[in-house]
């Protein structure tokens, strides 16, 4: 039997933060964006030694190189854990899948440009771009906590810990309604013009009924 096709479409949840939840979500951008920087230097670094794995064996080769655990105590670049002090494990897992995306994508494009596969002649390499405008991808009940539809709790950096603060969600979609969708991870959107949650479902088309089929003929009179 053949699968359904599942279908991605996104919604988006405005929220409405208090003056100091803005500058909470400031602070997590902004720190979830630095480990994405740091990360990409790592994983570009190692890539001919990781760009031959699965997603879900990369993760923990980088966390093998960049994490420190009692069971782990000799890390090539031990300075990630004290940079990003408690820097919760599900937001560093999103940021290593980000930037394993980023050098992905520069090595292809990079290879293609070397090829000589360009759009014109004099085209200029392709550059690796470290400091893109990323934000954090939250996973349920370690980044975030929904309470009903109309606040979802999200975990924050408030510049030295990081702590939970609830946020009133204020408009959404009917997506979340249809029992057939499923929820995927959102991801935090916050900046000077818009905040919100940004939050995919996987959904499945409604089967085709050939009984509802209706035939029309061009009769060409």
């Amino acid at each position: 039997m053949k699968t359904p096709t599942k279908i991605i479409r996104t919604d988006k949840w405005r929220l409405n933060p208090r003056a100091e939840q803005r500058l909470l979500f400031t602070e997590t951008v902004t720190v979830y964006r630095r480990a994405c920087r740091y990360l990409v230097g790592i994983i570009y670094t190692h890539w001919h030694e990781l760009g031959c794995l699965t997603a879900d064996q990369l993760t923990p080769a980088v966390e093998h190189l960049m994490h420190q655990t009692a069971k782990r105590p000799n890390i090539k670049y031990p300075q990630f854990n004290k940079t990003f002090y408690k820097f919760p494990s599900y937001y560093r897992r999103a940021a290593i899948a980000f930037a394993a995306g980023q050098v992905s994508s520069f090595v292809t494009r990079y290879r293609e440009w070397q090829s000589g596969n360009r759009k014109r002649k004099d085209s200029k390499p392709p550059k690796l771009n470290a400091d893109t405008g990323c934000y954090p991808a939250l996973y349920k009940g370690q980044c975030y906590k929904l309470h009903g539809f109309d606040q979802v709790e999200v975990k924050v950096f408030n510049g030295s810990d990081w702590v939970w603060t609830t946020v009133q969600i204020t408009g959404l979609r009917e997506r979340h309604q249809v029992v057939t969708n499923k929820m995927m991870s959102p991801s935090l959107i916050f900046n000077e013009r818009y905040c919100h949650l940004s939050v995919p479902f996987a959904c499945q088309p409604e089967k085709r009924k050939p009984e509802a089929n209706v035939t029309a003929v061009d009769l060409g009179i």
